[in-house]
């Protein structure tokens, strides 16, 4: 595993337990959002006439907790969930046990970023996915345009790709919050500008009916006492 990457498992292995504490509120916000553009996100659901009667599977990388994937279970079939953190894995199982979901979403350790993709995140469970989304995580990925690669690579022809992160803000997140160093040093990008997610998905093979949208009420989340606000988007684009 990368050092990159090493750096980002040990930070959300510590993370996981307090994350639905610190995070609560801005988990509650984007499943919100997250429901609202789910016909925006995909016409491919079991209620719909696309996906009625149909397998429609989804993937969530990076998963964390699962906030995603709980928001659309409900319209899919099947969700699989990676993470190269233990506990955040543990924490996302946790999270489909107690919803009564385990039999229709479950997380695993996975790390889709590694040189060698491992055997155990590869085969027929991986691939042919309706929807693949990444939240919260790609200003992580030491590299995004690899990582768009290698999720669009999981998409049937037309699914659709769905990335929520942080809009820019100018400054470098350490600036803004030096009181975080060890988060910032987990932190490759901060922030993906209109343009950067259209080049990121061309790049990878995405580039049909791409959307970006900015969501207007920032998101806030409270961290050793501190409240932060940040403006984050949703972009989506399908595989041709």
């Amino acid at each position: 595993m990368a050092d990159f990457t090493e750096k980002n498992r040990q930070y959300f292995n510590k993370l996981a337990g307090s994350y639905k504490d610190d995070f609560g509120k801005a988990l509650k916000a984007l499943a919100e959002q997250i429901q609202e553009r789910r016909l925006w996100i995909s016409k491919k659901w079991t209620d719909t006439d696309a996906g009625k009667g149909e397998e429609v599977k989804m993937m969530e990388y990076a998963c964390g907790p699962g906030a995603v994937s709980m928001a659309l279970v409900p319209f899919v079939t099947k969700v699989v969930g990676l993470d190269v953190s233990d506990n955040m894995v543990d924490e996302f199982n946790k999270n489909a046990r107690e919803a009564g979901l385990s039999d229709k979403m479950t997380a695993r350790k996975g790390d889709l970023l590694a040189e060698t993709v491992p055997d155990e995140i590869s085969g027929p469970d991986f691939e042919d996915f309706d929807v693949v989304a990444v939240s919260m995580a790609l200003h992580h990925f030491a590299e995004p345009d690899v990582a768009l690669k290698r999720l669009g690579d999981r998409l049937k022809q037309g699914g659709t790709c769905l990335i929520v992160d942080l809009v820019p803000e100018g400054k470098m997140f350490h600036e803004m919050h030096p009181d975080m160093s060890e988060a910032a040093a987990t932190v490759k990008k901060h922030g993906f500008t209109m343009e950067d997610m259209k080049e990121l998905f061309e790049g990878a093979g995405l580039g049909m009916n791409f959307d970006y949208k900015v969501i207007e009420k920032p998101f806030e989340f409270t961290k050793n006492g501190t409240t932060f606000r940040k403006t984050i988007f949703v972009a989506r684009a399908q595989r041709p």
